[in-house]
């Protein structure tokens, strides 16, 4: 339920933006994305922070360094490999020119990678298929809303078929939730977290138009921690 909540909230937010777009010239709407990729990097940042951050004996210390580091190498050197982006972009366009669409792959890419990479959509679904809780859901939905409406604004439609997105991805989560919850450990929420929030300072960058990055070639970096704590898990 919380995953539709999150769905429909994309979508009217998205439709809302397409409205704004009309009267936005250009230099707000570059105005506009430098903003939200600031936004995007502090709050990125931050919650990389809260698990990167501990406090040991009245130390303070950090940790998982080499995990989050190896798997960002490891992970961007497969997505390179398999070039994610470009087959991303690919379809997204193929879509476009094949059913005469107004111009969507850079708002879709951009919205599912948003919407799909952090903690929240992570620990949303687990919430709600482990305790029947959507509050985390229903408060993602909310900051979704907001971000929707931002980049629609600026992107167009194609925002909107992000929707899509979360009903595969935290739909999927859901599900695997309900039958591997208790697998899944602390530990390897938080690793894959701060991967995931790692990759969104990236998206971040890319808005601010700072340094151009493939984002989703970094997508595989996020399969690691979990592999990590399995494999260790074992010995």
């Amino acid at each position: 339920m919380g995953t539709i909540l999150n769905a429909i909230a994309v979508i009217v937010a998205s439709f809302i933006g397409v409205i704004f777009k009309k009267g936005l010239p250009g230099n707000l709407q570059k105005t506009i994305m430098f903003v939200m990729g600031l936004a995007l990097t502090a709050l990125a940042l931050g919650w990389f922070l809260q698990y990167f951050l501990v406090i040991e004996d009245g130390t303070l210390t950090t940790r998982y360094e080499l995990l989050v580091l190896g798997s960002l190498v490891a992970g961007t050197l497969i997505g390179e490999k398999i070039d994610i982006d470009g087959k991303l972009k690919r379809f997204a366009y193929g879509v476009e020119h094949r059913y005469n669409l107004p111009p969507l792959a850079k708002g879709f890419i951009s919205g599912t990678l948003i919407f799909c990479v952090g903690a929240l959509a992570i620990l949303g679904p687990i919430q709600d298929a482990l305790h029947g809780d959507i509050s985390v859901l229903a408060v993602k939905s909310t900051l979704d809303f907001i971000t929707a409406l931002m980049l629609a604004a600026v992107f167009g439609i194609g925002v909107a078929f992000a929707a899509i997105s979360i009903l595969l991805y935290q739909g999927a989560i859901h599900i695997a939730a309900l039958f591997a919850g208790m697998f899944l450990t602390t530990a390897m929420i938080e690793g894959f977290s701060m991967v995931g929030n790692v990759i969104l300072v990236a998206m971040g960058l890319n808005f601010m138009e700072i340094k151009e990055i493939k984002v989703a070639n970094m997508l595989p970096a996020l399969l690691f921690p979990i592999v990590y704590h399995i494999v260790v898990g074992l010995l």
